[in-house]
């Protein structure tokens, strides 16, 4: 059975480009889901964790109440997670320690131009590349560091009051 049996007709696979489109659509359509999702993925790697998946941080953001549970596109698109994993670990050099993305025609492209073009702010990369940001990791790079617990306020990711919970749910309301 060939890898597009059962995408209906008329349906056919995504170029790299148009992959990476789809992303940054999606990131920009939904930043701040974007951002909390890094934020659960950072808490991982301050708490110890040595991978972090889409079905885990699924299961993460179900925890914390996240408006992305809802989000089917995000839970089921392997497509959505591979750029979005990418430029996480490019914000967050750091990421690559738990995130592993898998070569890919995608990664023949200027990341952060693309990103400058489709999302349109002045967002900074201390990565130009996954595979930058991986290396930034195995050479114990700074910028690739995880703090210990001791320079932090405290040691685990804060949890968001009712309050906070409650504006974040009003917010997600207005976004539909």
């Amino acid at each position: 059975m060939s890898r597009d049996a059962g995408r209906g007709a008329g349906m056919r696979r995504k170029t790299p480009e148009e992959l990476l489109d789809y992303g940054l659509d999606w990131i920009a359509a939904n930043r701040g889901t974007y951002n909390r999702v890094m934020h659960l993925c950072l808490c991982e790697v301050e708490a110890g964790e040595d991978w972090v998946g889409r079905d885990y941080i699924y299961r993460m953001a179900k925890k914390s109440r996240l408006r992305i549970t809802n989000d089917k596109e995000f839970r089921f698109s392997h497509e959505l997670w591979s750029v979005i994993a990418r430029y996480m670990a490019m914000m967050r050099p750091v990421l690559a320690r738990v995130i592993s993305c898998n070569r890919s025609p995608i990664d023949d492209f200027d990341f952060e131009q693309k990103w400058h073009d489709r999302v349109g702010d002045g967002t900074v990369f201390l990565a130009r590349s996954y595979a930058e940001a991986k290396r930034m990791c195995e050479e114990g790079d700074p910028l690739a560091r995880v703090l210990p617990p001791r320079n932090r306020k405290d040691s685990k990711c804060k949890r968001p009051t009712k309050g906070e919970l409650c504006r974040a749910a009003q917010q997600s309301l207005f976004q539909q």
